[in-house]
């Protein structure tokens, strides 16, 4: 690492959820994004979430969870304009939390290409996978083929 350079960020992302609109609207209506990025609504944030077609994450530091900014992308794929980001916000920018975050994001792309889907677990389902099958850290996904 060079003098005087930051660390890197580790960060991973997690689907967007109701309780997370909060910070993503404060986030976004906070005047440092205003020249930068539109501002939604909560209705048009739970339609991206909510949609087929549209993916919301929360972009969180892997050591601890905190939220750090979300991203929003498109599945234009069937129009021949592949998977379009947008919106990235960050709470700090220049720290690299947006590289990361987009780094995550093309790795769980890679994943899907090939027919995998992330499995929702709950937290009971997730402590029984980890004692019966391995004991992995709570940012790891469980993923399947789709059928």
């Amino acid at each position: 690492m060079a003098p005087g350079s930051a660390a890197p960020i580790d960060v991973r992302l997690r689907r967007t959820a109701e309780a997370d609109l909060d910070f993503v609207l404060a986030l976004e209506h906070h005047p440092d994004q205003l020249p930068f990025i539109g501002q939604w609504t909560r209705d048009e944030h739970r339609d991206a979430i909510a949609r087929e077609d549209r993916e919301h994450w929360i972009i969180e530091r892997a050591s601890d969870g905190m939220s750090l900014g979300y991203l929003i992308s498109y599945d234009v794929r069937a129009a021949g304009y592949g998977i379009y980001i947008k919106r990235i916000a960050l709470a700090e920018k220049s720290r690299g939390v947006g590289r990361a975050a987009l780094r995550a994001f093309i790795d769980q792309r890679a994943y899907a290409a090939v027919g995998f889907v992330d499995v929702p677990l709950t937290p009971a389902e997730r402590a029984d996978i980890t004692a019966t099958v391995d004991p992995f850290p709570p940012e790891c996904l469980v993923m399947r083929i789709a059928r």
